[in-house]
């Protein structure tokens, strides 16, 4: 049988390779399992259940399976045991009951943090992403301490009941294609560098006609028909809008 795990801890960085200094190329925010394909001495390597990805995480991090039935909608949210207090992010994995037992120690998850779960569907997609307003961006981040742009979209749609694929090359490839006159709130927009012509960024359709994305930080900016305008300048040229909410 293969060697199980869950991730107890706020986030685990997911690296290229099975050493400290490389790449964090992904993270395993708190809740999400995932399965052992290799061992070393300190590292593990293992495939995410959610989005099937592929990486090496410290030994020392891992912790037997646990499943949680519900997805956290809260930017985050204190779960605390005596002194001790953990942050669980958006978009984990939580239980359904009001404690978590982690090592032989039980944590009281604080559910008092404002959620969008009363709100309509569009609606409660653009709260959600206003939460990581001014979150710095971090490449392989899918937390409100840093996030990519592609882990913002994955979370924001995830902690809404939607599973997403991980990467922006991916994500372009579901959904349905809908012209510029079509767009609408909560669609997703695929944006190239200006000198290139691959998919390398994407946001989320605001009801103002804004993008939400993770830039330097997650923040709000102009689409024109040519692509994203930052500080009045275009940054990204516009590649493709893809509609998941139908």
């Amino acid at each position: 049988m293969s060697l199980r795990g869950t991730c107890l801890i706020t986030y685990l960085p997911m690296r290229s390779e099975p050493r400290p200094g490389a790449e964090m190329v992904n993270s395993i925010i708190f809740g999400e399992s995932y399965t052992v394909l290799e061992e070393q001495e300190r590292w593990l390597k293992v495939i995410t259940d959610f989005d099937h990805y592929t990486g090496w995480i410290n030994r020392a991090a891992h912790s037997v399976e646990q499943n949680f039935t519900e997805v956290s909608d809260a930017l985050f949210i204190d779960c605390v045991e005596n002194m001790r207090h953990l942050f669980v992010p958006c978009g984990a994995n939580i239980p359904s009951g009001d404690t978590i037992e982690i090592r032989g120690l039980k944590y009281h998850i604080n559910r008092k943090l404002k959620t969008n779960h009363h709100l309509p569907l569009r609606i409660r997609i653009q709260k959600t992403a206003q939460f990581f307003l001014n979150t710095p961006y971090l490449w392989g981040g899918r937390t409100f301490m840093g996030i990519d742009c592609s882990g913002f979209t994955q979370i924001v749609y995830k902690a809404n009941g939607y599973k997403l694929p991980r990467d922006t090359s991916q994500q372009i490839q579901i959904g349905r294609e809908v012209a510029f006159e079509e767009k609408q709130s909560c669609d997703l927009i695929f944006f190239s560098a200006l000198d290139a012509s691959h998919v390398s960024h994407v946001g989320i359709l605001t009801d103002s006609g804004e993008v939400i994305h993770a830039g330097c930080v997650v923040r709000y900016n102009e689409l024109s028909t040519e692509g994203l305008i930052v500080d009045g300048k275009l940054a990204y040229r516009l590649i493709g809008i893809r509609r998941i909410l139908e």
